[in-house]
C-alpha cells in the first residue's frame, strides 16, 4: 500500500498552443507563424535540461477556448501549471528558466506544507 506522502511529486506542466500543424480540418503552413515553431523547440530544449517538467503541444484551433479561457488570445502561448507565461512571442531563454524554477518552488513547498 503507498502513502500520498511518499508518491513522486507531480510534474510541472507547460503548455505550448501554437497555431501551426494539423488544426481542426485543415493545416496551418508553418510559414504563417514561424514564432510557434520556435517556441514549441525552445520550451521542448529547456524541459529536456529540467528534472519534472512535463511538456504538451495543444494546437490553439482545436483547444480555443481553452487558451482563451486562460487569457491566450494571440498564439503562441504557453502556460506554465495553467498560467499564462508569454503569447505572441518567442519567450526568452532565461526567463522560461526562471518561470519555471519559480513554479517548481511554488510545488514543492506547496507539497512540504500539505505533509505538515
Amino acid at each position: 500500500m503507498t502513502d500520498a506522502s511518499s508518491a513522486a511529486p507531480a510534474a510541472t506542466v507547460v503548455t505550448v498552443y501554437p497555431m501551426t500543424g494539423r488544426q481542426l480540418f485543415f493545416t496551418v503552413p508553418h510559414a504563417v507563424c514561424k514564432e510557434c515553431d520556435l517556441t514549441v523547440r525552445l520550451v521542448q530544449r529547456v524541459a529536456a535540461d529540467l528534472p519534472e517538467v512535463e511538456v504538451r503541444i495543444k494546437p490553439w484551433f482545436n483547444h480555443l477556448f481553452d487558451a482563451l479561457r486562460r487569457g491566450g488570445w494571440h498564439p503562441p502561448v504557453v502556460t506554465i501549471d495553467g498560467k499564462i507565461t508569454t503569447q505572441g512571442v518567442v519567450p526568452d531563454e532565461a526567463e522560461l528558466r526562471d518561470a519555471l524554477a519559480r513554479a517548481s518552488a511554488t510545488r514543492s513547498a506547496t507539497a512540504a506544507g500539505d505533509e505538515a
